[in-house]
C-alpha cells in the first residue's frame, strides 16, 4: 500500500506546474483532501516551518534565505551532490525524502510540489498515530516523546488556535475539545485535543 502511495505521488509530481500567481493556501485544498489532512493544520505546520516562504531553506541546521528560485534550485543541487541535510520550501521537505523516492529537486521546489510532497508525509504520520499531537511531532521530528517533538507540537497547536493552549503531556492528548479552529468557513476541534478530526456547521 505505501509503495502504491509513492507510486502515485511521484505520478502527481510529474504534473506539477509552476504556482505563479496563484494563492499558496490554494494549493493545499487537493493534497488535503486527498491525504485526509486538516488544511488548517497543514497551514499551521507550513507557517512555522516557512512562514509560507516557498524559497527558504535549512542547511545542516543553518537557515538559508534565499533570494529567488534559482538561487533555492543553485544551493540544493550543491547540498544534494554533496551529501548535506536540508529541508527545502515552504513545507520544509527534508532530503532525506527525496533521496529515499528519488523525486525530482525542481519538483520538490516548485510550491505545489512542496505542498504535495509536505502533506503526504504528514498524512503519513497521521495514519500512524492517529489525528493527535504525536503526528504533528513526528513531521518534525523522529523520536515524537522527546521534548523537542513535545515543544513543536505545542507550537503549532498555538498557531492554529490563535491563542495559547494546554501543555502537552502523557500518551494522549486532553479529551477537551479545547480551543476552535478554522478550517475555510468551518469551524472545527483542534485535531490534537482529540482523537478524530470532527468538522462543526456552525
Amino acid at each position: 500500500m505505501m509503495r502504491m502511495c509513492v507510486t502515485v505521488l511521484v505520478l502527481l509530481l510529474t504534473a506539477v506546474l509552476p504556482a505563479g500567481a496563484e494563492d499558496l493556501h490554494d494549493l493545499f485544498d487537493a493534497p488535503c483532501a486527498r491525504y485526509g489532512v486538516p488544511k488548517a493544520l497543514a497551514l499551521a505546520i507550513a507557517r512555522k516551518e516557512s512562514a509560507l516562504n516557498p524559497w527558504i531553506m535549512n542547511v545542516e541546521g543553518r537557515t538559508v534565505r534565499a533570494a529567488s528560485r534559482a538561487d533555492a534550485m543553485a544551493l540544493s543541487q550543491a547540498a544534494l551532490q554533496s551529501g548535506l541535510s536540508f529541508d527545502i520550501g515552504v513545507m520544509q521537505v527534508n532530503s532525506q525524502w527525496l533521496r529515499r523516492y528519488n523525486l525530482p529537486l525542481e519538483d520538490v521546489m516548485d510550491p505545489r510540489g512542496n505542498i504535495q510532497v509536505g502533506t503526504w508525509i504528514l498524512g503519513q504520520e497521521i495514519k500512524r498515530h492517529g489525528l493527535t499531537w504525536r503526528a504533528v511531532a513526528a513531521y518534525h521530528t523522529p523520536h515524537t516523546d522527546s521534548e523537542r517533538g513535545r515543544t513543536y507540537a505545542e507550537d503549532v497547536i498555538r498557531r492554529i488556535s490563535g491563542r495559547e493552549t494546554p501543555a502537552v503531556s502523557g500518551d494522549r492528548p486532553p479529551e477537551s475539545s479545547g480551543p476552535a479552529l478554522t478550517r475555510d468557513k468551518e469551524a472545527a476541534a483542534s485535531p490534537m485535543l482529540v482523537k478524530r478530526y470532527v468538522v462543526s456547521n456552525d
